[in-house]
């Protein structure tokens, strides 16, 4: 089973979101802070070293009708 792509994406907002609220409501507005500093820095080294995809463009046969 996998999941869609808009299932993940919402997953992983509220994984940010809801620990930089559980880390502000429970251990206070500096603790809130350095989780939101964290996931910034985290997800802008995820998206800076991101491989590039392949381009295999094999999906359809080249459509050779010169011939009829």
């Amino acid at each position: 089973m996998r999941i869609q792509r808009s299932t993940y994406e919402f997953l992983l907002i509220s994984i940010v979101l809801g620990s930089i609220v559980l880390a502000t409501a429970y251990l206070g507005y500096g603790a809130g802070v350095l989780v939101l500093l964290f996931w910034l820095v985290f997800i802008l080294v995820k998206l800076k070293r991101g491989k590039a995809r392949p381009t295999t463009d094999a999906a359809a046969p080249a459509d050779d009708r010169s011939d009829r």
